[in-house]
């Protein structure tokens, strides 16, 4: 299934919330790497990029790969620093 057969809109909007998603994670990586928020902001970031693999397959890519070319940012890795143990 090539990405350009989905629906548009659906695209556009999976691009959005990668966007969102990817700069909250940086503005709250900027004032804590390893708080709360932060780690939040990258399993919703993980998340977001797992649901496009289920969906799209190897073409998920192709949706990360437009959200970085407009942010100009980078995706986190998925792990967590060993800085942000938080209680449970």
């Amino acid at each position: 299934m090539h990405l350009a057969l989905q629906n548009a809109e659906t695209i556009n909007r999976l691009v959005e919330q990668g966007e969102f998603l990817l700069k909250t994670f940086h503005a709250e990586y900027e004032k804590d790497p390893a708080g709360w928020n932060t780690e939040f902001m990258r399993g919703n970031l993980a998340g977001w990029r797992s649901t496009l693999h289920t969906l799209f397959h190897d073409y998920g890519e192709d949706v990360v790969n437009r959200v970085l070319t407009k942010t100009s940012l980078t995706i986190p890795d998925g792990e967590v620093p060993s800085s942000a143990m938080h209680a449970v």
